[in-house]
C-alpha cells in the first residue's frame, strides 16, 4: 500500500500562480514606495518655495530614468532606488562651472573634484546660529565624479558623495551607500580626511539616516519650522536662517 505523505502539497501550476501572486505584490508595493516618494518630494518642494524661495529656484529639473541609467552604466554596483528618486526629483543646483579666472580655476579645482563648482548659483548659504555654513546639492555628474574620487583614494566602500556642506573649518560630505538593501546616508565629517580613512569604523561613528527619505523628511521639517518660526526677508543676502536649537532637536527625532 502505498502512503500518501505529502498532504497540503501544491501542484506545479498553484506553484506558479503563488510566485506570480507575489511577484504582483512585490510590484504593488514598490509602486506604492515611489508614490510615497513622489508626495515627499512635492511636499519639500512646496515647502521650499515658502520657506526658501532662493534656495527653490535654483534646483535644476530632475533627469528621467533613462538619462541615470546611462549616468552609471560604467559601474558595477547598483544604484539603490533611495538615489533614483533624488535625481529624478531634482539634478542638484546649478551644475554650471563659475566664472573664474585661470589663477581661481587653478586654486579651486586642484584636488577637489566639485571644486569647479562655485558661485551663488552652485551654492546654498544658511545661517545656523553663528555658522554660515555653505552647501552644495551635486549633480549626478559630479557625484560620481566624487564617487571616483573616493575609489581611486582607496576607499573600501562604495559610496556616493551627494551633497557637501562647509563652515570654514569643517567639511561635511553627505554621501549614500550604494548597497540597494542598506543606502545609508551618513554625513560624515571629511575634513583632511584622505578616502582610504573612510572605513566601516569611522561611519559607524557618524550622523546618518537609514535612507534618502529619512534626510528628506528631517529637511521638511526643518524648513517647516522655519516657516513658522522666521520671517522671510527677501533682500536678506543669506538664502535661509535656521534656529541651532530647533535643529538639533529635529535631528535627534529623525535621525538613524
Amino acid at each position: 500500500m502505498q502512503l500518501h505523505c505529502c498532504v497540503g502539497a501544491r501542484s506545479p501550476r498553484s506553484l506558479a500562480c503563488h510566485k506570480s501572486d507575489n511577484y504582483l505584490v512585490l510590484i504593488k508595493l514598490a509602486s506604492l514606495a515611489a508614490i510615497a516618494m513622489t508626495e515627499l518630494f512635492n511636499s519639500f518642494d512646496n515647502i521650499l518655495s515658502q520657506a526658501a524661495p532662493k534656495i527653490a529656484s535654483r534646483l535644476q529639473p530632475g533627469l528621467t530614468s533613462e538619462r541615470i541609467e546611462a549616468q552609471i552604466a560604467r559601474y558595477s554596483w547598483t544604484l539603490p532606488q533611495s538615489a533614483f528618486d533624488l535625481y529624478r526629483w531634482h539634478n542638484g543646483l546649478s551644475g554650471q562651472p563659475g566664472k573664474l579666472n585661470l589663477v581661481e580655476k587653478l586654486l579651486r579645482v586642484k584636488g577637489k573634484w566639485h571644486g569647479e563648482l562655485s558661485g551663488r548659483e552652485n551654492e546654498i548659504h544658511l545661517q545656523l546660529g553663528e555658522r554660515l555654513i555653505i552647501a552644495k546639492f551635486l549633480p549626478l555628474d559630479y557625484a560620481l565624479a566624487g564617487h571616483r574620487h573616493l575609489k581611486l583614494g582607496r576607499c573600501p566602500i562604495d559610496l556616493l558623495p551627494f551633497a557637501i556642506l562647509n563652515d570654514g573649518k569643517s567639511t561635511i560630505y553627505c554621501m549614500m551607500r550604494l548597497d540597494p538593501e542598506n543606502p545609508i546616508v551618513y554625513c560624515a565629517n571629511g575634513t583632511k580626511l584622505p578616502p582610504l580613512g573612510v572605513t566601516e569604523s569611522f561611519l559607524s561613528t557618524q550622523p546618518q539616516f537609514n535612507r534618502a527619505n529619512d534626510l528628506i523628511t528631517f529637511l521638511i521639517a526643518v524648513f517647516q519650522d522655519r516657516l513658522n518660526s522666521i520671517a522671510i526677508d527677501e533682500n536678506n543676502p543669506l538664502d535661509c536662517e535656521i534656529d541651532p536649537t530647533q535643529f538639533d532637536r529635529l535631528y535627534q527625532q529623525y535621525r538613524r
